[in-house]
């Protein structure tokens, strides 16, 4: 793209347990947010050096607004479904942040905010979002200061004045959070919480930044590390590489559907390292010190982003051998990290090389484009910079042309065959309490066509397995349809739903006198989340927020419950993760759910699909909610059979 300390508890503090299972009832129309694709068409807009927004530093929220809305509408009337916003260029904001000071790009002094509180991050979620798009935040994790002139005009609330120990200048005098420092790690990670925390985004993003160069000044602080690290470079990896490492745990912890990211340098390394590509540039590995093939397959990554920003045939760094490497190393590595590529439409723009001059770059681009889509490891790309399709309108027309027949949506992964389709959950064998309406749950023969119940719901006769669970927690009031007739089954599950349902189940009530800040009176599960809070059932994702409306994942479906059902001690044993072992996609579980997986598993709270797989990531759907919490329902309440 263009060319040990006290933060600890601090990050402790911001990466709260996020109340995370599923529910279904009745529920109102939900407002438009993005989707997932099958294709990312991603488009990269730039907030250093004003490269493309805002075109002029000013505090005029009218301003700021209709330029940022007229970005977005031209990114989606140009095809692309996935937006990447700079929001954190140089140690500073393009949002409301506790941590980073208001950015000078944005309003021309740093640490001075917009006009009428405007806040560029929440509007650009919302402009992305009502057009399906997605809406990432792109920060850069090191650099303070772009140049050297820069270093007198920081904020007086910055991170690197009030805490110049975490700073480090490099040979130009710029300056950086120093990548070996424990606390400058802490201080990047927590930034990045407290925008998955507050904001709806759908990504945390990272650029290719990392150590500027080899003379990068750090031998005071790998003082500390050189008996451990006996090579410099090693120990230089090994500290970007818990950035990455525990960025994406931490992300993760605060909101579990976010995708987390990288775009790299496009060469990880050359053919004289071991694994390198066939090129000859400038490399990640050793110039930057950041192992991006590692990460990979490691899984540190929801995806990899590689800056393929050369041509094809280009002697040097080739397009197709480097894209066809990237996309040799996710499939061996073979843990559901995605790849994409970044494009390099400013040099099609620039035009300063045969091959990339008038017609040559656009036809360059198409090119690219269509060897993406032709393999089947590269699920998207992502096109540097915004502002380049606005000076070229044959750029423009091209990603309508590329891009004119639109992306398909993903929908919930669901076992394929001939056959009636299999539960998504195992049958459990049991019958309705004594205490509740005397209707059937189930037997041995759990999902026949022929069960005792009269499917109220006209849109199940597909799930004729799941009937007999669905109409039971319906009999007792605790779950709806979206109607008297239409349960929804493919539906995805929210947060404030989950809670509420969890809260059901457990059959437990509490007064309280506060609530959640976003959850508000008069929403139908404003009652149920205040008790969940005073219960320290709903521990919402801080600053008082508990973000109701997000979607959630299997494994964070797994991950609550686990537990709420440790807690009230039905379930005690210690977990056996071998146990996944039988799902082919247990590497794609995050850390934090391999124990709760593992004991839902156990339990016989949750399985896998017909095809050997569970799903971790996948949006719970209101179908798999409800197998989920019919045994829930008889774990807490067993019965005799």
């Amino acid at each position: 793209m263009i060319r040990k300390h006290t933060f600890t508890m601090k990050i402790c503090a911001l990466l709260l347990c996020t109340a995370v299972a599923i529910a279904c009832f009745y529920a109102p129309e939900e407002t438009p947010v993005s989707a997932e694709y099958d294709e990312l068409r991603g488009v990269w807009i730039s907030t250093v050096a004003n490269i493309d927004y805002p075109s002029r530093q000013t505090t005029s929220s009218d301003t700021l607004k209709a330029e940022l809305s007229a970005i977005i509408k031209n990114a989606n009337a140009m095809g692309f479904n996935s937006i990447f916003f700079q929001v954190r260029p140089a140690s500073d904001a393009l949002y409301q942040s506790d941590i980073f000071p208001w950015s000078r790009y944005l309003t021309g002094t740093q640490g001075t905010a917009p006009d009428g509180g405007f806040d560029p991050l929440a509007f650009a979620i919302e402009e992305a979002h009502s057009r399906g798009m997605e809406l990432h935040a792109w920060i850069n994790p090191y650099r303070i200061t772009n140049t050297s002139s820069d270093n007198d005009k920081l904020a007086a609330n910055n991170p690197a004045v009030l805490h110049p120990e975490l700073v480090i200048t490099d040979s130009n005098g710029k300056m950086y959070y120093n990548p070996g420092d424990s606390g400058a790690i802490d201080l990047i990670i927590s930034g990045a919480v407290e925008i998955a925390q507050k904001y709806n985004v759908d990504g945390i993003h990272m650029d290719d930044y990392f150590y500027p160069s080899a003379s990068f000044n750090d031998d005071g602080t790998y003082a500390y590390y050189k008996d451990q690290y006996p090579d410099k470079a090693a120990w230089r990896r090994s500290m970007v590489d818990t950035l990455v490492r525990e960025m994406g745990k931490a992300v993760h912890e605060a909101k579990p559907s976010i995708q987390f990211g990288v775009s790299p340098s496009g060469i990880w390394a050359n053919s004289d390292t071991p694994g390198g590509s066939a090129t000859k540039g400038s490399s990640s590995y050793h110039q930057l010190y950041a192992d991006t093939k590692g990460w990979v397959e490691k899984g540190y990554l929801d995806y990899i982003m590689p800056q393929i920003y050369w041509n094809v045939g280009y002697e040097i760094a080739d397009y197709s051998i480097l894209s066809q490497w990237w996309s040799d190393v996710v499939s061996n590595a073979n843990n559901g990290t995605k790849l994409y590529i970044g494009e390099a439409a400013y040099k099609a723009s620039e035009g300063s090389t045969d091959a990339w001059k008038g017609e040559n770059g656009v036809n360059e681009l198409r090119t690219h484009v269509q060897m993406v889509r032709e393999n089947a490891n590269i699920s998207g790309y992502c096109m540097f910079t915004y502002g380049d399709f606005i000076d070229s309108p044959s750029l423009y027309q091209l990603m309508q042309e590329v891009n004119a027949t639109p992306a398909n949506k993903i929908e919930p992964e669901q076992p394929t065959t001939d056959n009636p389709p299999e539960p998504t959950e195992a049958p459990v064998n049991s019958e309705t309490p004594a205490d509740k309406p005397s209707v059937p749950i189930g037997d041995e023969n759990e999902g026949s066509p022929n069960g005792t119940y009269v499917n109220k719901f006209l849109d199940l006769d597909e799930y004729w397995w799941a009937i007999d669970s669905i109409n039971a927690l319906a009999s007792q009031g605790i779950i709806k349809g979206r109607s008297e007739t239409e349960f929804d089954p493919d539906a995805y599950i929210t947060r404030a739903d989950n809670t509420v349902l969890l809260l059901r189940v457990l059959g437990k009530t509490a007064d309280f006198t506060d609530n959640f800040d976003d959850v508000y009176p008069g929403t139908y599960y404003y009652n149920e989340i205040g008790m969940a809070k005073a219960l320290g059932i709903a521990t919402g994702v801080g600053n008082n927020l508990f973000d109701p409306e997000q979607k959630i994942q299997r494994q964070d479906m797994a991950t609550l419950a686990y537990r709420v059902l440790s807690q009230e001690k039905l379930l005690t044993a210690i977990p056996n993760t071998a146990i996944l072992n039988q799902f082919s996609d247990k590497n794609a579980m995050y850390f934090y759910a391999q124990q709760p997986i593992a004991a839902c598993v156990e339990a016989g709270l949750m399985s896998g699909y017909g095809d050997g797989t569970i799903n971790p990531r996948g949006y719970a759907t209101r179908l798999e909610v409800a197998l989920f919490i019919h045994r829930i329902q008889q774990l807490i309440q067993p019965v005799s059979l």
